[in-house]
């Protein structure tokens, strides 16, 4: 018996209230043993059958790498449809810490699942096989819409292929709900998404609102479609057929179908199901004289994956202050600064935002913004536009877009004196609830600050070599960054700029790294602020990188 195997009898042994029943021996691969827990409040100790992978004490992939089974606590909270039960404990290298650590998860899952019968708060899906489909994984996207389903409801839904990819070492293909239909193919209700996905082409699946999940003790999705045999009402049975009989050779080798249930009393879940064209799971039989659709024996349930892609579950690990991802922003120069605030806004919960850049996009500009190489020369806005719309499935352009920066820019320090002109600026700019002016164009800033301007207005610039980020939140915007910037505060170093090749103004030098350190901090101390609902101020973010890198935020 090897000295791994000696040592996990040997600390088993010494745990309380847990006895082996058949010692751990070394099988193949695993070593395997069998022992009893008990915990107060049980009349008889529980046994499991325990299975020790080579790489334990180590996770495998975030999975713990001992298995605890028992078939008979199958309809138990937290256990897999092998009797594997659910258990996460703390890490530790040592081997002895370690079980003594995954035992007392066992006893605690007792505790909590097995006596107590406990429920957690939070919903967990059913558990849903990820097996290919002639070599194809398929993943649909779906998100809530504004409509009320009823039981056993059942028609077409119109999705649109989004890519083909790799899921581990299989092909992958992810697809988008678009819209919901009746079975006479009228719309029922649009699926909403940003522009460019509701522009791709589309594909028709079926769908039924069952209301119950299709599962077995709440925990595993049917596995053979004779479970469904008393779920499936007739005449969505008959409506399968009569799909399948006007489905002809070269639609495709499949079709999707779409189950959806109520997971709370206001939240639907969709799982799906891939049919292979021509072998539909159903046939004929004559009960009585009269024809009957029937479900196949013993035919397994090909499952695909969903994902519930809705603006809550999208978000839910983190964005910013719902006073700020609720607003309508406008973004003035979407160069360096301005596309890095676009995409973090858009990665942290905005939806409609607004640009002005009468400016083109040249390779140059791809190393420090939030462009990409393979766009090559396009205008700055329509390039930004696409690489948001690829973020974020909920981001919505608002405003002009080419044609309206090159007039903004002109009627703004045109007409400055003309006071109906300035009002029609004034009363447009005033739509948007935050305007942020990342152009470093000082004539602009002077011109915004002759305006009467609702709006949230900042005005975010940063210093050569990315020294320093100046912000100003205030009605002294122009006269702050002026200071700022003039040589009274800050040094600039205009002889070390840099100078593109041709006759072009020269710009400050920075990486994206170093540019979009002082964007992140600006954008969490405004955050911050209007989190704890308190008066933003003028603020300027100085580095230093003398010994190590160094940065603080200074008030004024």
């Amino acid at each position: 018996m090897s000295q791994r195997v000696n040592e996990i009898n040997t600390v088993v042994e010494s745990i309380p209230d847990v006895k082996i029943v058949k010692p751990f021996e070394q099988s193949r691969i695993d070593i395997e043993g069998c022992i009893v827990v008990f915990v107060e409040g049980l009349e008889q100790p529980l046994e499991f059958k325990v299975t020790i992978h080579p790489q334990y004490p180590f996770k495998s992939h975030e999975t713990e790498t001992i298995k605890f089974s028992n078939d008979d606590l199958i309809e138990h909270k937290h256990i897999m449809q092998n009797g594997a039960i659910c258990i996460h404990t703390a890490h530790t290298p040592v081997l002895s810490q370690k079980l003594i650590y995954d035992i007392e998860s066992v006893k605690a899952w007792i505790k909590k699942y097995y006596i107590n019968k406990d429920s957690d708060t939070h919903y967990e899906h059913l558990i849903v096989p990820q097996k290919a489909f002639n070599e194809n994984h398929f993943a649909y996207f779906f998100n809530e819409v504004d409509y009320t389903f009823h039981k056993n409801q059942f028609g077409f839904v119109d999705y649109s292929i989004m890519n083909n990819g790799v899921f581990h070492k299989e092909n992958i293909q992810s697809s988008i709900f678009q819209s919901f239909l009746n079975k006479d193919r009228k719309k029922i209700v649009d699926v909403d998404w940003n522009f460019q996905l509701k522009n791709l082409p589309q594909n028709t699946g079926l769908f039924i609102f069952l209301k119950d999940a299709p599962s077995k003790n709440q925990r595993w999705v049917f596995d053979s479609w004779k479970d469904f045999e008393a779920t499936l009402p007739q005449d969505f049975l008959k409506f399968l057929h009569n799909v399948e009989e006007r489905l002809v050779k070269g639609e495709g080798k499949w079709l999707p179908l779409f189950v959806g249930y109520n997971i709370s009393e206001t939240e639907i879940h969709w799982q799906a199901i891939i049919l292979e064209i021509g072998n539909f799971p159903i046939y004929g039989e004559k009960i009585n004289k009269q024809w009957f659709t029937k479900i196949k024996e013993d035919k397994s349930i090909d499952w695909a994956m969903t994902r519930n892609c809705s603006y809550k579950y999208f978000f839910g690990r983190g964005k910013l202050s719902d006073r700020i991802t609720e607003s309508k922003i406008l973004i003035i120069g979407i160069g360096a600064v301005g596309s890095i605030i676009a995409k973090t806004l858009v990665r942290c919960g905005c939806r409609k935002l607004g640009f002005i850049e009468y400016d083109v996009k040249d390779p140059e500009n791809v190393c420090r913004s939030e462009y990409s190489f393979f766009t090559g020369v396009t205008n700055k806005t329509n390039d930004l536009i696409n690489e948001l719309c690829l973020v974020s499935p909920f981001f919505e352009p608002v405003g002009g877009g080419y044609d309206y920066s090159e007039a903004f820019d002109f009627f703004m320090k045109s007409h400055l004196s003309d006071t109906n002109i300035k009002a029609e600026m004034e009363k447009h700019l005033n739509n948007y609830d935050i305007i942020i002016d990342c152009s470093a164009d000082n004539d602009l800033l002077y011109v915004l600050s002759q305006l009467n301007i609702n709006s949230t207005l900042l005005n975010l610039s940063i210093s050569n070599h990315a020294k320093h980020l100046v912000c100003a939140t205030e009605h002294n915007r122009y006269e702050f960054i002026s200071s700022q910037f003039g040589g009274k505060i800050l040094k600039f170093d205009v002889d070390d700029l840099h100078n593109p090749t041709g006759c072009w103004s020269p710009t400050f030098k920075a990486s994206y790294n170093e540019i979009n350190v002082l964007v992140q901090a600006a954008i969490k101390q405004i955050n911050l602020k209007i989190e704890q609902e308190k008066t933003l101020r003028n603020f300027v973010i100085e580095t230093d990188d003398t010994n190590c890198f160094i940065i603080n935020i200074k008030e004024f």
